[in-house]
């Protein structure tokens, strides 16, 4: 095996870990989420949405509006919706 392969393959296993790790911090904001809803009394849905909200308008205050219509495309077409 060629050292570019070992980089190649190092990369893909970096990639693959980093979004291992990725789903892991998701689905534990998921998880308080939920559990705190229910704990108040509040339709889970509501807090998402205002949830996914606050984030775009996060992400566009740091990184631009551009920023936050790539990644809201980049959502619609993973949901088929674009």
């Amino acid at each position: 095996m060629s050292s570019s392969e070992n980089v190649v393959q190092l990369e893909q296993f970096k990639r693959q870990n980093d979004q291992q790790l990725i789903d892991d911090i998701g689905a534990r904001a998921f998880l308080f989420i939920r559990d705190e809803a229910d704990t108040l009394g509040v339709p889970v849905k509501d807090v998402i949405v205002e949830h996914m909200l606050g984030l775009a308008l996060v992400m566009g205050a740091v990184e631009g509006k551009d920023e936050v219509k790539k990644v809201l495309d980049k959502i619609g077409k993973q949901l088929n919706c674009v």
